[in-house]
């Protein structure tokens, strides 16, 4: 079993990352997804009926544009930089450093939380396009509502006793990891904004940074 996490520690840290920001974010600023940008289209239409959550509508139609372009530069580095190990290591650094400016804005009370929120957004936008880009890095892990599904699919068989194959022990697998990670990104995001606010992406900044370090491509894709 140790040996299953270590092999998926690229998803689940990736995971934990993204619940820890969109949940920090979304509690500080009362109602902003960073990595969640389809939860923005949501929120924009509660805008436009007037609901509260619907308030911040020039800061949610900020991040489409501001994700895209963190998509791009992950994409030109993939292009620029080879091999793409490489591209994918100076990708998740670029995004420490992101996740690091945004917690040391706010530590220093040098500049709106909005701009901490965006740097934010920039950073899953790289993190989300190196994903898909390099298969090394694992399975999907801003696809939460198919991991979720996943994760069903394995409770059910398990319920009714059906012995999975391999492969489909190895998916779900995956996605028991990937949703575990969430949801402890989630929690944590959630005591750090109480704790010590927008200064708390310190951790996922930290944690990217040891992905990156000790980044070992996988070798066998399952998608959860």
């Amino acid at each position: 079993m140790i040996g299953i996490f270590r092999s998926k520690h690229n998803s689940m840290g990736l995971s934990f990352v993204s619940g820890f920001a969109d949940a920090l974010f979304f509690i500080h600023l009362g109602g902003l997804f960073v990595g969640l940008v389809t939860g923005n289209v949501v929120l924009l239409g509660l805008g436009v009926v007037g609901h509260e959550k619907g308030g911040l509508r020039g800061l949610q139609l900020m991040t489409f544009p501001l994700f895209m372009l963190g998509s791009g530069a992950a994409a030109i580095m993939v292009a620029w930089i080879g091999p793409i190990e490489r591209a994918t290591f100076w990708t998740l650094m670029l995004s420490a450093v992101a996740f690091a400016t945004s917690a040391l804005l706010a530590f220093l009370d040098a500049g709106p939380l909005s701009a901490c929120a965006l740097l934010a957004v920039f950073a899953m936008g790289m993190l989300t396009a190196i994903q898909r880009l390099d298969a090394g890095l694992g399975a999907p892990f801003s696809l939460m509502t198919g991991n979720i599904a996943g994760l069903a699919v394995a409770i059910a068989r398990r319920i009714i006793g059906y012995a999975e194959k391999p492969e489909e022990r190895g998916q779900s697998l995956t996605s028991i990891i990937l949703v575990l990670g969430f949801v402890a990104g989630c929690a944590a995001g959630a005591l750090a904004q109480i704790t010590v606010g927008v200064a708390g992406m310190a951790l996922p900044a930290l944690v990217l940074l040891l992905i990156g370090i000790f980044y070992s491509p996988q070798t066998t894709q399952k998608s959860g």
